[in-house]
């Protein structure tokens, strides 16, 4: 263990925790400094296993363990620095969690305030005169402060504008949660700018829940736990698993008359079908019926050499997780890089809430492909950008034209998402995944694609037009926050009444 490692994670946990840089660590502050520790191991250029973060962050906490925190001394006092290696000898949990943060710091930039890991248990939370617990199950623990901490931002805002504070929101994973009850919980201290993690003496209830960051088998957690849920949920498992069914969704918007790609499903071995259906078209995309995150997603033309054969690998591949969605790709709208000149493929995510009365399509991000020749998703290399940004530098794919974005298309884009959501079960928060293709006439047009029950990027959401403060404002939903007191009625044993609220414009278009 290096001095100088330690010296760094000594500075960073004090700029990311607000302290001056020599500043003596708290107990709880302490967790910090091991994350940055164990990043600062794992970074190294002769740590092995440089392909996999999570490993790495655990070779690393095994070193730190291994020679002691005599580094640290600087930073813990003797007492603390006890405290400490006695819960990384013993307490599982903790080791656990620092591993968690420390992969965080490996893969992402900080998009959120600093997690202090409590090394003691708590009788409650502190008072901040809230009157509803709302909680975020969630498994994939790392990254998990980048999807709640706008949320809790929104729900801020929404208290500020009724009689709040209303909304306590708390972070819960699935296993803090007996019979109800969450006995450790992830939460926000606005008075120190920082999450606090703590197990509890005396476990809370939850008012209402959200199922985010469900991690691998997702759809499995979410039955699982929301069976087991008795107060409101936003997304509950029936809406949910009808959304996670593509095919069936798409069912639904053809139905209500909403502009879907020309598809079909395909049951594993079917490949004659695959193949006609490419024969017919000029390019189609193939993917998984009930997969996220672009997993396994990938487009084909009809024109490529050895395309039967990559066909007939990505089907195989696909087939793994049961039946597959072929759709003729409708993304002929991508996105010219204005630095290189190069055009990448396009998605656009809008999240939709409902306010308890209508769905609101309220804030979304664009989301870009490494090329133009590979899926717009980050899970495939690509990147999420703001909406604002991107919609500027709409290019037609098939003949390099600019393609203009109004004020009239981007209220067009909103009107369909909310139809989409309402053709729909509802659900308090979706994620619905649009592209952009061109009509007759050469504007802009949306397609849709796919609607999200547990949408993830939240940090990214900038909020549309209308829906948030100021230009170009971060932020999910406010709306989202009217919906939960409405379901359930709390507005009468608040003594408040709930209003729709009209915002100014938010996103420069």
């Amino acid at each position: 263990m290096k001095s100088r490692d330690a010296d760094v994670a000594w500075t960073r946990t004090c700029d990311g925790l607000g302290l001056p840089r020599v500043a003596t660590l708290s107990a709880d502050e302490a967790s910090v400094l091991l994350k940055y520790m164990v990043a600062e191991v794992a970074a190294a250029p002769d740590c092995p296993a440089r392909n996999c973060a999570t490993h790495r962050a655990r070779l690393g906490l095994r070193q730190l363990v291994t020679e002691g925190l005599g580094a640290l001394d600087k930073a813990l006092s003797p007492q603390t620095r006890r405290r400490v290696e006695r819960a990384l000898r013993e307490d599982l949990l903790y080791c656990e969690r620092i591993i968690d943060l420390a992969v965080s710091d490996l893969v992402s930039e900080p998009m959120a305030p600093e997690v202090c890991i409590a090394l003691e248990a708590r009788a409650e939370l502190p008072e901040d005169g809230s009157r509803w617990t709302h909680g975020i199950l969630f498994h994939a623990a790392p990254l998990i402060t980048h999807e709640i901490y706008p949320l809790i931002a929104d729900a801020f805002v929404h208290d500020s504008r009724v009689s709040g504070p209303f909304f306590r929101v708390v972070a819960v994973r699935g296993d803090w949660l007996i019979e109800g009850l969450a006995q450790r919980v992830l939460y926000y201290d606005g008075n120190s700018d920082r999450f606090i993690e703590t197990s509890l003496t005396k476990p809370i209830g939850l008012d209402s829940i959200q199922f985010l960051a469900l991690g691998e088998r997702q759809m499995e957690r979410h039955r699982c736990w929301a069976a087991s849920q008795s107060c409101q949920q936003l997304n509950p498992w029936s809406a949910s698993a009808a959304a996670d069914d593509k095919h069936g969704l798409r069912l639904r918007w053809a139905a209500a008359g909403l502009e879907i790609p020309q598809g079909l499903l395909l049951q594993p071995g079917n490949r004659a079908d695959a193949h006609a259906f490419l024969a017919a078209s000029d390019e189609i995309v193939i993917k998984p019926n009930t997969g996220t995150e672009g997993d396994r997603v990938m487009y084909f033309r009809r024109t490529d050499a050895a395309v039967d054969e990559q066909l007939d690998m990505q089907l195989t591949s696909c087939w793994e997780w049961g039946p597959v969605l072929v759709e003729q790709r409708r993304d002929g709208v991508g996105w010219c890089d204005p630095d290189t000149g190069c055009v990448h493929s396009l998605a656009l995510r809008l999240h939709v809430a409902h306010d308890g009365n209508h769905f609101i399509a309220e804030s979304g991000y664009a989301q870009t492909g490494v090329d133009a020749d590979h899926p717009a998703s980050r899970g495939t290399g690509g990147r999420l950008m703001p909406l604002a940004s991107v919609l500027q530098a709409l290019i037609c794919r098939a003949d390099g034209r600019h393609i203009p974005f109004s004020a009239d298309d981007l209220a067009r884009l909103r009107e369909v998402v909310e139809l989409a959501a309402g053709a729909h079960e509802p659900l308090g928060l979706s994620g619905i995944d649009v592209v952009l293709d061109t009509d007759e006439t050469g504007a802009v047009s949306p397609v849709l694609l796919e609607l999200n029950p547990r949408p993830a990027g939240l940090a990214h959401a900038r909020f549309l037009p209308g829906a948030g403060e100021g230009r170009c404002e971060a932020g999910v939903s406010l709306s989202m926050w009217d919906g939960i007191a409405r379901t359930q009625s709390p507005a009468q044993s608040l003594g408040q009444t709930l209003a729709p609220i009209t915002h100014p414009d938010a996103m420069e278009v």
